[in-house]
């Protein structure tokens, strides 16, 4: 399997690669399970599909990063502050402000895409809620792979079908227990579950890439709860299901106790290792748990390094869960924001960037939120790199 899968990545940027180096890089997926997906090749939601030219451009970006050029490869762009739902744990609150047009979000993915983007994640509020998403989605050419964050609120067969048309990947759809009414209750919204259900199964005939995302909670761990998440994600025959785990950012921002332990982390950890990497479990769904992803031992973080996001007001952050601000694109241009933000962000990182210092950023905000740049920059230079994370260690990244 390993020859086969070294034999069909020596293509364009990644022959580059020295064979010893490409080995290194394929090991490093030990705990990945790989997806067919149509005629390619999905090796995680963070990379783009095998063979493409968003594949390509996504190694050029990293490769270029040994000389230290600064390469958005992934943005999270919010395209709206509407939302049907009142969720629990919303990153995105305070939802005010007028939206973007769609001429200044048109204009910023070409800026992007020109910048060497290859990957696109839409988000919001809710992005199905915004009437123009077709269009949004169809401006990203094939440079780039796109795929949504949604609730399904919205979703019918036709537009599932309309989005897939208009170069839509795959749909992360939104899961945060098993229990429709546990469900509903968290997400503020009666219906929500079926909701869930229901759109999962429209992505899935409009031939979408489709996963669950889901928020698990101590308690859902201690309860030994994950599995039956991970029963009904696989009962869905979904591609993927993402596990996150809770960050102090939105309506959680001045609470502590939601945030797992490193033990609790571990344990989330072993079912990512688990999952993926046992035959017993190949019928399950591939799993891609943020806890390992963002680890050390794998990408870590890259926040503000080659991740970067805009919040609906168009203000330019490290990440959808540090609210940090670093310029708006309605007044700045692009290019010029994101050499603020590499500035400050000038390394890969060990460990979630905003776990780490959310107590530093909420004493400097001091009840701003998001902080502003000036402040942005106060924690920024109290907050220096951690340890480089194993896959740019491999790339040469000191």
């Amino acid at each position: 399997m390993l020859s086969k899968m070294i034999k069909m990545l020596r293509n364009k940027q990644v022959k580059k690669l020295p064979k010893k180096t490409l080995i290194r890089f394929l090991k490093m997926f030990k705990y990945e399970k790989f997806v067919k997906y149509e005629d390619k090749i999905v090796f995680s939601i963070h990379i783009p599909p095998f063979p493409s030219k968003a594949f390509d451009r996504f190694f050029e970006a990293e490769l270029k990063t040994r000389d230290g050029v600064k390469i958005p490869a992934v943005v999270n762009i919010a395209v709206t502050h509407k939302c049907r739902y009142n969720c629990w744990h919303c990153s995105a609150a305070p939802k005010k402000g007028k939206e973007l047009s769609l001429e200044t979000i048109i204009d910023a993915i070409q800026s992007f895409q020109n910048m060497g983007t290859s990957i696109f994640s839409i988000t919001g509020g809710e992005p199905l809620l915004r009437e123009d998403l077709t269009e949004i989605i169809r401006s990203v050419d094939d440079r780039s792979m796109v795929f949504m964050f949604t609730s399904g609120y919205g979703l019918t067969d036709e537009k599932a079908k309309e989005l897939k048309d208009a170069g839509l990947f795959g749909m992360m759809v939104s899961l945060d227990h098993y229990k429709p009414e546990i469900h509903d209750n968290l997400r503020g919204y009666k219906g929500a579950f079926d909701i869930v259900m229901k759109g999962v199964k429209m992505a899935q005939k409009a031939n979408l890439y489709v996963g669950l995302s889901c928020v698990i909670t101590r308690e859902m761990l201690q309860n030994n709860e994950v599995w039956t998440v991970l029963e009904l994600a696989k009962n869905l025959s979904v591609h993927e299901i993402m596990m996150f785990e809770l960050t102090p950012v939105g309506k959680l921002f001045e609470s502590d106790s939601y945030v797992l332990n490193n033990d609790e982390r571990e344990e989330l950890i072993r079912y990512h290792k688990l999952i993926n990497k046992q035959r017993k479990y190949k019928k399950y769904p591939r799993i891609s748990v943020f806890p390992y992803f963002e680890s050390k031992d794998f990408f870590g973080c890259t926040a503000g390094y080659n991740l970067t996001y805009i919040d609906a007001n168009g203000y330019i952050r490290p990440c959808d869960f540090t609210p940090l601000t670093f310029g708006n694109i309605q007044e700045e241009r692009i290019e010029d924001i994101w050499q603020k933000v590499t500035n400050v962000f000038n390394k890969p990182r060990g460990f979630c960037f905003m776990l780490e210092n959310y107590k530093l950023v909420r004493k400097i905000g001091n009840g701003e939120y998001p902080l502003s740049y000036k402040k942005s920059l106060e924690v920024c230079k109290q907050c220096p790199p951690s340890e480089i994370p194993l896959f740019y260690k491999k790339l040469g990244i000191k």
